[in-house]
């Protein structure tokens, strides 16, 4: 036990999400044949002996995923998760899919799901710092109503986010958040009501794209990669220091922002965007 729970100390609980779970039944039993047939998740019937074998499609089925070296049964792995989670910080849960409604407590984050070396996830509690890539989402999908991963309205007691970062719903502030080792980007169909300042946030190691937001930037020092303030009513730069890439913004803004103390290793690039000032752009997509 000792080492599956110093595994997850150090990385979080492993999962993965099925697409399709396979049903055995015997061909006799009338009764499952019938409520397989009748099921509209029912993908694929095939008959193998005396077994009928039933592909179901079902989104969104989260499972417990940690490596073979431990071999656990998926039963195992999910009483494993949840004791865990209450060993470590008291809290109980009945089960396993349980822990994906938890990305808040007490409006704080709490275990949180991040992303890692090509698309390997993991649930992880949310300590000043967070290795992975993360999006903070709605509760639920707008189009399905399916839950929806992180969501929360604020950064909280989290410092440092070492991977990229992405908002794709109404935030209230950046907690405590600092730096972002990564990427930090807003959805292009999410306009930022609630936000009105990015502070304390004061680096972003890769781009950072605000578009949907008009926030003080107070705070910011330095952006290695592009700052994109297209389509933004972002103001007060007087804190930045440098930009590794180019500064991107639109014409009818560029008076809002003096770069003159900023080293720019690119360029500032003016474009002739069309857009309106109160609810910004509305487009569909993520980036």
């Amino acid at each position: 036990m000792f080492k599956i729970y110093n595994y997850i100390d150090q990385n979080g609980i492993p999962f993965k999400t099925l697409t399709n779970i396979s049903v055995r039944v015997q061909e006799d039993d009338i009764l499952k044949r019938l409520e397989i047939e009748a099921d509209e998740t029912t993908d694929k019937i095939i008959k193998k002996g005396e077994l009928i074998i039933s592909t179901h499609k079902h989104p969104d089925v989260k499972v417990p995923d940690f490596p073979s070296k431990f071999n656990l049964t998926q039963k195992a792995q999910e009483e494993i998760a949840i004791n865990w989670l209450k060993d470590t910080t008291g809290y109980i849960v009945e089960e396993f899919k349980t822990l994906f409604e938890l990305p808040e407590l007490n409006r704080n984050p709490f275990l949180l799901q991040v992303e890692r070396d090509n698309k390997k996830y993991f649930l992880v509690l949310a300590t000043q710092i967070i290795h992975g890539n993360i999006i903070v989402r709605d509760k639920y999908h707008n189009r399905n109503g399916l839950l929806q991963e992180n969501f929360i309205k604020s950064f909280g007691q989290i410092k440092k986010i070492k991977g990229t970062l992405g908002i794709d719903t109404q935030l209230n502030d950046f907690g405590s958040l600092t730096e972002v080792i990564g990427d930090l980007w807003f959805s292009n169909h999410v306009y930022q009501e609630n936000l009105n300042s990015i502070n304390p946030l004061n680096k972003v190691y890769g781009d950072l794209n605000l578009k949907n937001t008009h926030v003080s930037l107070a705070s910011l020092e330095e952006v290695k990669g592009n700052l994109n303030l297209r389509k933004t009513t972002c103001h007060d730069v007087s804190s930045l220091k440098k930009v590794g890439g180019n500064i991107l913004v639109s014409k009818s803004q560029l008076d809002n922002f003096d770069f003159s103390k900023v080293k720019l290793k690119g360029k500032i690039k003016v474009f002739n965007d069309k857009f309106n000032k109160e609810k910004l752009t509305r487009s569909f997509g993520y980036k």
